[in-house]
């Protein structure tokens, strides 16, 4: 159901406005469990009911920043100059996709536990 960006959790909110300050909430849709949100800048951000996110894609690539340190390490040191084009935060780590299709599975200590080829 499509809903205001008010209705967002105050964190969700608080997350957009610091790092997107350019960007506008152009479309929120909740469902049972999550909120997934489009931005002017054709960022997409899908939150969890509490306002945490979950996962980020852009195109235009994502800032590793916004990444645990020793996560954004790994990716910029084993993969420089690749862009970050999704970020999905699994159990176990991060799902991380990069624009050479190449998806990157990194543990919260910033050690790959995987990667493969996304045709």
């Amino acid at each position: 159901m499509v809903v205001p960006a008010t209705a967002l959790p105050k964190n969700a909110q608080s997350f957009i406005s610091s790092t997107f300050k350019d960007a506008q909430v152009m479309y929120v849709e909740q469902d049972f469990d999550s909120f997934e949100v489009r931005l002017s800048n054709g960022v997409k951000i899908d939150f969890y009911r509490d306002g945490n996110w979950k996962e980020i894609e852009s195109y235009n690539g994502i800032n590793p920043a916004l990444l645990p340190a020793q996560v954004a390490t790994t990716l910029q040191s084993t993969f420089p100059n690749v862009t970050i084009i999704k970020v999905e935060k699994e159990w176990s780590g991060y799902e991380v996709k990069l624009a050479n299709m190449l998806k990157v599975y990194i543990n919260e200590a910033g050690q790959v536990i995987g990667q493969k080829s996304d045709d």
